[in-house]
């Protein structure tokens, strides 16, 4: 199938609108062969380098051959995947292995299809041993993602995606604060707390690193953030699906420091890149204390939870971090991907505001003047570009696609962050095509790639318009 006629399916059949901001970024008729490692390979002779790594999912890089393999096995032995009414051997082996990346008590796994349902899993199972003492509330961080499903909806702010819904936890029963602000939370949970010293949160949950804006929290924020919440008999979430899996340079982001948290949630890169597979990872002791009898064993459960072919990925992908040595290369590679974005940073103080991530999970703040953009286009005047900044990130983007066949991303919430999210086989070879792809963007001047990214819409503009 040719790339315009797969558009029209795309179109007809599943987003049509979606389909048009990838004719905006460049990217509709990217036509792609195939791809392995940080390469994806075009039908009309290109060869990409693939920086935003599929937001995540592929830490291990496109059709990894021990993946590939790994699957191959269990297609040859004909290994069941889905048995409801007996136990599979391979998901006791993937929780086993688990719990050998994570510390103490971190023992018991829940298997779920994507990070929104190991997010709902840990909101649910916190909510069977707290709301039978009266509680009614989370404490989650302003600016979260954490998913789309109704529960963790209720705490996902990175951009607006809960208009219109209704969530499945009200909005009076979440208790926002700052991210990384470690008197602000302790000051809500205290404003929650009644005369008897009790409070009724739940649980609080935050991401590592932030996902949108690639904050990393100070050292000691997430010991502090633990230690807060066992004080206050609450259950504490670290959110890893986005950083975890080794992409910060430790397993979990967590473990730069000396804490463990009640649940931690990982999903993206357990599955190599080719199964859905993500996991809800608490204690025994917790978990007993939420289903732990045979009448509540299966209160929460999913169709689709550990499928055998799955499992056996999973299982493959945490042989191969651990037998590639990707996860040290992660932090070193990543150390060099900071040094260079720091020393483009010094280059041009005026465009790059701030570097910041940690592992290869970096982005940058581009200092974007809207009057530039505003000499251009009037946003007001059309629906194509909702602000300025989504006109001068794109543009970015764009260029970068077109002129230097490099793939980076934005998030909607933080559209003046350029993101790096690169496969964890990357080399430092893969930086320096970075680098020098931003540098040539930069010393032309985000006018030109503004200029150029609004030429090559203008059509669609007056098409929408019309």
């Amino acid at each position: 199938m040719n790339s315009a006629d797969a558009n029209a399916l795309y179109s007809r059949h599943l987003n049509k609108y979606m389909l048009q901001i990838f004719d905006i970024l460049g990217l509709k008729d990217m036509d792609i062969r195939g791809a392995e490692g940080l390469e994806i390979w075009l039908n009309d002779g290109r060869t990409l380098l693939d920086f935003s790594g599929g937001l995540g999912v592929v830490g291990l890089g496109h059709n990894h051959p021990r993946i590939i393999e790994a699957e191959r096995k269990c297609h040859e032995r004909k290994v069941i995947d889905s048995i409801k009414i007996a136990p599979h051997k391979l998901q006791g082996a993937l929780a086993h292995n688990l719990s050998l990346f994570l510390p103490p008590p971190l023992t018991v796994s829940f298997f779920a299809v994507s990070g929104a349902e190991a997010n709902e899993a840990a909101m649910k199972l916190s909510e069977r041993v707290q709301t039978p003492k009266g509680k009614t509330k989370f404490l989650c961080m302003r600016g979260a993602f954490h998913g789309k499903t109704h529960g963790p909806l209720s705490l996902t702010t990175a951009t607006d995606v809960q208009s219109g819904f209704l969530l499945g936890v009200p909005k009076e029963n979440v208790v926002y604060v700052p991210y990384g602000d470690i008197n602000a939370m302790s000051a809500a949970i205290k404003a929650e707390t009644d005369a008897s010293g009790r409070n009724p949160i739940i649980a609080a949950i935050i991401e590592t690193i932030n996902g949108t804006t690639c904050e990393v929290p100070k050292a000691g924020y997430l010991s502090q953030f633990v230690a807060l919440c066992r004080k206050s008999d609450i259950i504490s979430i670290f959110d890893e699906v986005k950083v975890g899996m080794g992409r910060s340079g430790r397993f979990c982001a967590f473990q730069y420091e000396d804490v463990v948290p009640d649940i931690v949630t990982l999903a993206k890169t357990l599955g190599g890149g080719k199964r859905e597979v993500a996991a809800m990872v608490t204690s025994q002791a917790l978990f007993d204390r939420a289903y732990g009898n045979k009448n509540d064993c299966t209160l929460h459960s999913s169709t689709f939870s550990g499928l055998g072919a799955s499992c056996a990925v999973a299982i493959e992908t945490l042989n191969i971090l651990q037998d590639e040595g990707l996860i040290e290369n992660a932090e070193r590679i990543g150390q060099y991907l900071s040094t260079r974005l720091h020393d483009l940073k010094a280059k041009y103080p005026r465009q790059i505001v701030d570097v910041r991530g940690r592992g290869l999970f970096q982005a940058i703040r581009l200092n974007f003047h809207q009057d530039l953009a505003s000499k251009l286009i009037d946003v007001s005047k059309n629906p194509l570009f909702q602000t300025y900044q989504t006109v001068l990130i794109g543009a970015v983007t764009r260029q970068l696609f077109e002129r230097h066949n490099i793939l980076v991303h934005f998030q909607p919430g933080a559209r003046d962050l350029l993101h790096f999210l690169p496969p964890f086989v990357a080399q430092q070879r893969h930086i320096d095509k970075l680098i020098a792809a931003l540098d040539d963007t930069l010393s032309n001047g985000i006018a030109d790639a503004t200029l150029r990214f609004v030429t090559q819409n203008i059509k669609r503009v007056f098409r929408d318009l019309t």
